[in-house]
């Protein structure tokens, strides 16, 4: 349990821009302090000459302190909660320049053009700076999963002001905007359970998958954004009067196609 404690530490670390021997290091002086060179080479299990190399790398980053004793120097860990106080100022400082440099320098993608998204994070990305960039109107259906990571932004969205109108296909709880709940089971016959449709101020859209596939297609596209558009209007409608005309006739579409989709 310790040593896969201590991996998920190192890799921890190692996402916050430090060498496995860094975090090794760091890690060895939180549980011990103040120690040597030496000590730290044999808790930490690495070569002396890299713990000093480590050593050197970690001082200058502001993350140890050394005292220098006679013909040795001793080590000790700044407190975790100051170190990555100070990672997270120098990062949002980095993020905030270049932001501002990078904004000078783009030219956006031509709107007009339909662009593929692959991998989750870009998509999620995506669909959040469509989400806060949003004037009027947010329009979407999401899978439970998409919904949890783009909540704070959708809220946000309708704390500004923006109109909300979401179909879900999963059980989570909105509190605010339109919510229109999609039948499970007809969620999985038609295989949208992990499908992503959302429409920003009826000027950009992002269509895909949010599964397994993670391939999305992006666009601004006016006919393409209509589509969009009209499906989300579409499918509030006849769930609206699904659940006015009661789940009987439900059943029966859905077994038309059902029977349809087999080729019955």
């Amino acid at each position: 349990m310790e040593m896969s404690g201590t991996k998920a530490t190192v890799d921890a670390m190692t996402e916050l821009g430090f060498t496995e021997y860094e975090a090794k290091t760091y890690l060895a002086l939180l549980r011990d302090n103040p120690a040597t060179g030496y000590q730290i080479s044999k808790d930490a299990g690495i070569p002396r000459s890299m713990v000093y190399e480590a050593l050197g790398r970690l001082t200058n980053r502001g993350a140890i302190m050394s005292l220098p004793m006679g013909d040795t120097t001793k080590y000790a860990p700044v407190p975790v909660a100051a170190l990555l106080d100070s990672l997270r100022h120098k990062y949002e400082d980095a993020l905030d320049a270049a932001h501002d440099l990078l904004s000078e320098a783009e030219s956006q993608a031509p709107l007009e053009q339909v662009w593929n998204l692959v991998g989750h994070d870009s998509i999620i990305a995506r669909a959040r700076d469509m989400i806060d960039t949003s004037e009027k109107e947010v329009l979407a259906s999401l899978d439970d999963e998409t919904l949890v990571e783009l909540f704070h932004n959708l809220e946000g969205a309708w704390q500004r002001g923006v109109s909300s109108r979401l179909i879900l296909s999963g059980v989570a709880e909105v509190g605010f905007g339109q919510v229109i709940r999609h039948p499970i089971e007809e969620s999985e016959l038609q295989q949208t359970t992990q499908s992503l449709v959302l429409v920003s101020d009826n000027a950009q859209v992002l269509i895909g998958g949010t599964g397994t596939s993670d391939n999305c297609i992006w666009t601004g596209n006016k006919h393409v954004v209509f589509i969009a558009r009209q499906f989300i209007w579409q499918e509030i409608f006849t769930q609206k009067a699904m659940k006015h005309l009661g789940k009987e006739i439900l059943s029966i579409l859905a077994e038309e196609e059902r029977n349809a989709i087999l080729g019955q």
